[in-house]
């Protein structure tokens, strides 16, 4: 899959949905970075979140780039009503939330595109898996769970990125979601990442002492 003009029009418009999903993923964690910046008083986690934000500005990059050489318009402008619908931290303790749940679930998301047909998509799921931080778990999260009387307001910060992450992996069991994994397009269909997805989110909420909410809750079935 070199160019545009060798894709047939079913992988054509998959790919088409997968890249603008990519962008959508990057925008997000772009803008959230950005914004919760002002919550960072120690430089070097200034520093840090500045570097996971250069590494979503480069994967970005090259999705616009890819996006542009398929013979698609702008893709900000294909995401930007999804965009509108996302929230944004209220704390440091909630965009340290964000970052572990939320960043997991991009984590798996591109780790299902290493080995897509596509060798444009496939390099760029490789180039962030390689440039990602290792672990993004917060011990002052763990910490302040540790206190029962703060694990209600813990519960409702991890819900509310919960339901983003769950959310993100499009819907399963769709025809759609299949037939890019027959198409050689992405190695997991959406319930697999969920599954994965679920897997690290039940040990966590375990280990912080919280409940882990059903799928179902937000019209998924895992």
């Amino acid at each position: 899959m070199s160019t545009h003009r060798e894709l047939d029009e079913e992988p054509r418009t998959y790919l088409r949905r997968i890249i603008e999903a990519q962008a959508y993923r990057q925008l997000m964690a772009m803008n959230i970075r950005g914004y919760c910046l002002k919550f960072l008083t120690e430089v070097e986690s200034k520093i840090r979140v500045a570097e996971e934000l250069q590494l979503n500005l480069a994967i970005l990059r090259e999705v616009r780039g890819l996006y542009r050489e398929y013979g698609f318009e702008d893709v900000e402008s294909a995401v930007r009503d999804r965009m509108t619908r996302i929230p944004y931290p209220e704390s440091r303790l909630e965009f340290n939330v964000f970052r572990h749940v939320c960043g997991f679930a991009l984590k798996v998301a591109m780790e299902s595109y290493v080995d897509c047909s596509n060798r444009q998509l496939a390099a760029i799921a490789r180039s962030y898996i390689d440039g990602r931080s290792s672990n993004l778990e917060d011990p002052e999260f763990i910490e302040f769970c540790k206190d029962a009387s703060n694990r209600p307001h813990a519960q409702q910060m991890f819900n509310r990125w919960f339901a983003i992450a769950v959310r993100s992996f499009g819907r399963p069991g769709s025809l759609g979601d299949g037939r890019a994994v027959e198409l050689g397009l992405r190695s997991k269909t959406a319930g697999e990442m969920l599954e994965l997805f679920m897997a690290e989110m039940k040990d966590y909420t375990a280990r912080v002492q919280l409940n882990l909410p059903e799928a179902e809750e937000y019209g998924l079935e895992v």
